[in-house]
């Protein structure tokens, strides 16, 4: 990982956050577009040189060369950009992109729930802000949305151990649910607070996911609170699974094999249900300064609600010694991810270069390498993006002649070029907006 990177990482979770106006910057109107008939492609890049500033371009994608290489900020005439001071969202909905981290007159960023849209002009900005903390340390979040009138995420700096409930159509709060008597009677023994009186235990930072008629939620038991870390003794990854209607948490359920899944940020979702209702976690490995797991993907079947011991893609055995899985998607009945070439180096300057891979759930341990470049590390992103019948794959490349954009692959199997830019943008994710 890029030094510059890590420690953005470990300064963003050390600082105390003292912001949460919602005034966007440079004047941005908040006039709500539409018609989402034209101009509603969205895609979110980070600063090649910056990763914490985050430009939204929207445009057509009918109009777009793929051999043509885009500056995007000099082609206004079918780029619209805006920076509405918030990180790229894990998702989106309907017409609306849901963020969880905001960064404003250069304060540390503000956790909470922003919904981001677009305006009349094109350009995005935050139309509905929930939940938003004040001084309190940075953690990671995670959104799940059930339907367009229930939803969840996690917000430390409201309550550690809750879960809040909303509806991200109305963007109004609808409750929470408590975990932490499930976690008592499951750990008596835990340590909740550190000597500070800091959080030591988070519900929904790793991971927050439906899957029939239930909600997945991470549990992580920390050493420490600033960098996330897990006890070396530690050898599971902790699960509750709530039942959606009663809002009961059912158990705790524990993999062993693993400490957490995905990056500590919040840009990144590291769970993905796919279309049978298997529910698979793909975890990097890392655990800060301690020392790190094999990286793998397992799951929680369709019809169970306890993993399945049996079922692993195992990322070392098949490229070797500290190899990751970085991100996941499930589409079209196969599973999709980004592996890196060489050993993942996590708090050095060093080029790392990653390749896309296709894997059918039925065979894990067949990988096959799709037909695209290869690309850079993303930390802060998961590469894959669906939209309409096409799976969009981020391909991030920050040096100059190397292909930087996005390619789609179809329901036939087809590989493509959509979109390729300067190399100075990043890109994070794209969406499809759409009207409700």
């Amino acid at each position: 990982m890029n030094t510059k990177v890590f420690f953005s990482y470990s300064l963003s979770a050390l600082l105390l956050l003292v912001s949460c106006s919602v005034d966007n910057d440079g004047g941005i109107s908040e006039n709500p577009k539409e018609d989402f008939s034209r101009h509603n492609y969205v895609m979110a890049t980070e600063d090649a040189s910056d990763v914490d500033i985050t430009t939204f371009f929207s445009f057509d994608l009918k109009d777009i060369n793929p051999d043509t290489v885009y500056d995007l900020i000099g082609q206004d005439d079918l780029f619209t950009n805006s920076n509405p001071s918030t990180s790229s969202g894990q998702l989106s909905f309907g017409p609306y992109v849901f963020s969880q981290a905001k960064d404003k007159k250069g304060f540390s960023s503000s956790p909470g729930l922003y919904r981001l849209t677009l305006n009349q002009e094109d350009e995005m900005f935050i139309d509905q802000e929930l939940n938003v903390s004040r001084a309190n340390l940075f953690p990671a979040r995670q959104i799940a949305i059930a339907n367009e009138h229930l939803a969840y995420f996690y917000n430390e700096g409201k309550d550690p151990y809750k879960i809040q409930v909303f509806d991200p159509t109305a963007m109004i709060l609808l409750g929470t649910i408590d975990l932490e008597p499930a976690i008592r009677d499951f750990k008596p023994n835990a340590h909740w607070t550190d000597e500070a009186g800091y959080n030591l235990i988070r519900t929904g930072s790793f991971a927050l996911e439906v899957k029939e008629g239930k909600l997945y939620v991470s549990i992580a038991f920390l050493q420490e609170v600033a960098f996330n870390l897990i006890s070396d003794v530690e050898d599971k990854f902790y699960v509750a699974v709530v039942d959606i209607q009663t809002q009961e948490v059912e158990k705790i359920i524990t993999y062993k094999g693993a400490k957490n899944v995905g990056f500590y940020v919040s840009e990144n979702k590291a769970t993905t249900v796919d279309r049978e209702g298997n529910l698979y976690f793909c975890a990097w490995g890392w655990n800060q300064f301690n020392q790190h797991f094999p990286s793998r993907v397992f799951r929680i079947p369709a019809g169970a609600t306890d993993f399945d011991a049996q079922w692993k893609i195992d990322i070392e055995k098949h490229f070797g010694p500290q190899r990751i899985a970085q991100s996941i998607i499930a589409f079209n009945g196969k599973l999709y991810l980004h592996i890196s070439d060489g050993p993942y180096p996590f708090s050095v300057d060093q080029d790392i270069t990653m390749h896309y891979y296709e894997v059918d759930p039925q065979d894990p341990d067949h990988l096959k390498r799709l037909e695209i470049p290869s690309s850079d590390y993303s930390d802060r992103m998961n590469v894959f993006s669906k939209i309409g019948d096409k799976l969009f794959i981020a391909v991030p490349n920050v040096k100059d002649g190397k292909f930087n954009g996005f390619y789609s692959l179809d329901k036939t199997g087809k590989v493509q070029p959509e979109i390729h830019i300067a190399n100075k943008y990043r890109p994070t994710r794209l969406y499809q907006l759409k009207a409700n």
